[in-house]
């Protein structure tokens, strides 16, 4: 008799059915070192160390959507994977959305599908997974919400692991858009993109990005200044 696989929780549903599984509150800014102890066996078949993988990273769209591709990119190096630009020497693809026009939502579904021939573990983000939850090429894949960035180590490692987690709440606590201190790698090492707001205030029916960031919501003041100081005085960037 075939076996019957019994359905995935996500984070916050297995948090509630009081079986959560041993995953981080938030996201640690640098990297966990993991060595193995002296007169211990190396992991075999199918144990995966969290960290220890190879990510390859796709971004589609605009600046906005750049910058988080940027966060994700540096939140995951810090914990210890490894981004590569190639797709073919990837654990695990990570594919950042954009929905705002046809080719690029185009190229995002065509990246799926060969993810999927090519049997690589997969991930979406972006502004498609958000504003179109039903989409049916990404059914079954685990998602990063445009509003839960923060929490792409958490969604790599469960993916990593064969589950699918879906994140697409909006943000905790009444905030709107991640901290703009996470960790990040630029594409470009000589621009650095400072999200200033998230959201549109408009309701233009040719464009799907309200359906996906919501209403215009402003990051405050401060926190603007501190990443430019930060991106100045810290990292040099000029």
């Amino acid at each position: 008799m075939a076996r019957v696989k019994e359905p995935l929780l996500d984070i916050e549903e297995c948090v509630i059915a009081g079986s959560s599984p041993n995953i981080n509150s938030h996201v640690l800014p640098k990297a966990l070192r993991r060595r193995q102890r002296p007169g211990t066996a190396a992991p075999v078949g199918d144990s995966v160390i969290p960290g220890s993988q190879v990510v390859y990273l796709k971004t589609w769209g605009c600046s906005h959507n750049n910058s988080d591709g940027e966060y994700m990119a540096g939140q995951l190096s810090a914990y210890g994977y490894r981004i590569t630009e190639s797709p073919l020497d990837a654990d695990l693809w990570l594919l950042n959305s954009c929905t705002v026009k046809g080719p690029s939502e185009d190229s995002f579904i065509n990246a799926v599908r060969s993810g999927r021939k090519l049997k690589k573990k997969i991930v979406v983000a972006g502004c498609v997974p958000q504003g179109q939850r039903n989409h049916g090429d990404l059914e079954g894949l685990s998602v990063v919400g445009v509003q839960q960035i923060d929490r792409v180590v958490e969604v790599v490692e469960e993916t990593l692991n064969g589950n699918c987690i879906q994140l697409l709440s909006s943000r905790r606590q009444g905030r709107r858009g991640v901290s703009l201190s996470l960790p990040k790698i630029r594409r470009n090492k000589l621009i650095e993109i400072i999200p200033i707001n998230s959201g549109c205030l408009n309701q233009c029916t040719y464009c799907k990005t309200k359906h996906a960031r919501g209403d215009l919501c402003s990051y405050p003041m401060e926190e603007i200044v501190s990443r430019a100081k930060q991106v100045f005085q810290g990292e040099g960037l000029q």
